[in-house]
């Protein structure tokens, strides 16, 4: 009987140990899903949007897109979440840019490295390095730091806070922020050392403190995919001025389409000066 126990233990352990193991060679596939189709032409998916190319401090040319502003408006850069594309989210890129409100309203849609025919391979790291791509591009246009509203959505949320403590600009979105993505991951494994196992762990909460800008943390009490408490645990560690907006409504990636635009839009209007 105790061999029998014995033999049945180390198969559980080995059992444990194999998935370990999968989990950390297949993590870079689990955290970036990465889209393959290439971008669609954004001319007639957002009117007056085009493709511009943003070049990275490690030489990497990536496509984007772009909506210039009107007049002196503000823009906003937009870092997505780790799955799709900025193509599968056009219709929320209409919707900032197109309606009376935001007529006024610029955006920079950034596509990851290797996302949608885009060269190189996502990381942290390499995310950041994209965004900043991006900053540098808009100082060329000549758009001033204090028309610049940096949003993240989801996976984003932490490159957006990484390119506000990096650049200046006059507001930061993080919508439906995390702790971590190693804590995100720690709520779907608990049996697993998630911690110990991640190389791109996007550590959010002990980066807020560290904020010096206008904050805006938009979340849904109906978020299956980061749990509510992690963006609530973002907005209390970073520092004022800043505002929280909680729904009952939509989903983890549908907040702009379920009430806050027009969060979203007040936000702008308070932070970035009128055209």
């Amino acid at each position: 009987m105790i061999r029998y126990l014995a033999i049945a233990f180390g198969l559980a352990i080995a059992l444990y140990l194999a998935l370990a193991a999968f989990l950390y060679l297949r993590q870079d596939r689990l955290v970036f899903p990465a889209e393959s189709t290439p971008l669609a032409n954004p001319s007639s998916l957002i009117p007056g949007t085009t493709f511009v190319t943003l070049r990275t401090a490690d030489g990497l040319a990536l496509e984007a897109y772009y909506h210039a502003p009107a007049q002196d408006g503000p823009v906003i850069v937009y870092l997505h979440g780790n799955a799709g594309s900025i193509t599968s989210r056009a219709h929320r890129f209409v919707l900032m840019t197109q309606g009376d409100a935001q007529r006024d309203t610029g955006l920079l849609a950034v596509e990851y490295r290797g996302y949608a025919g885009n060269p190189g391979k996502p990381s942290e790291a390499g995310l950041v390095l994209d965004a900043a791509s991006a900053m540098r591009f808009l100082a060329a246009e000549g758009i001033a730091p204090d028309r610049i509203i940096l949003y993240g959505e989801s996976l984003g949320t932490n490159i957006a806070l990484r390119t506000a403590l990096d650049f200046p600009a006059a507001g930061l979105v993080l919508d439906a922020p995390y702790t971590s993505i190693a804590d995100v991951a720690a709520s779907r494994y608990p049996y697993m050392p998630v911690h110990l196992l991640l190389r791109n762990p996007f550590d959010t909460l002990s980066r807020i403190p560290g904020l010096k800008m206008p904050l805006l943390v938009m979340r849904t009490l109906q978020d299956k995919t980061v749990p509510p408490s992690e963006s609530l645990a973002v907005f209390d560690a970073a520092p004022e001025p800043k505002q929280i907006w909680t729904t009952q409504q939509g989903s983890h990636s549908t907040l702009i389409e379920n009430g806050g635009l027009a969060v979203l839009d007040r936000f702008i209007k308070r932070v970035s000066p009128a055209p």
